[in-house]
């Protein structure tokens, strides 16, 4: 019977969730309606208000979005340099602007290396994860 027990417990704490790990479900990648800058949104406002008050540096800033130039070799896309630019956070948005404008017939990506909801306890407990799943979101552009 203590065995049962033990087996719920440990069954529902694996299928809680926190308010932080939720967060990345929200949140999207996007392009401004002039196509000169790339919009993270859907983040706690919570959270940006912490990340104003830290005053990133831009190394910080590119380890939470980073924009990269897509290769002609798509499998090396994992090795390409950060695009350089200027990082702003709003109330509800962090906006990235690069240093150089977009180049037209060129494919970029930005990546959000925020949370993974990917790989929950639960999911994993239940089957459903995939531990090679990438631990960022990605959104890719074409100019």
């Amino acid at each position: 019977m203590r065995r049962g027990y033990l087996v719920f417990l440990v069954m529902a704490c694996l299928s809680c969730r926190s308010a932080s790990v939720t967060e990345a479900d929200h949140s999207r990648i996007g392009l401004s309606r002039d196509s000169q800058t790339v919009i993270l949104g859907g983040l706690d406002y919570a959270v940006l208000q912490e990340l104003k008050k830290d005053s990133l540096t831009a190394e910080g800033f590119r380890q939470l979005l980073a924009v990269y130039r897509m290769p002609a070799d798509t499998d090396m896309k994992d090795y390409q340099n950060e695009q350089p630019g200027i990082y702003q956070i709003t109330d509800s948005l962090i906006i990235f602007k690069p240093d150089t404008p977009f180049k037209k017939h060129q494919t970029y990506f930005a990546r959000f290396y925020g949370h993974s909801t990917e790989n929950t306890p639960a999911r994993l407990a239940q089957g459903k994860g995939n531990l090679k799943a990438p631990k960022y979101t990605e959104e890719v552009f074409k100019f």
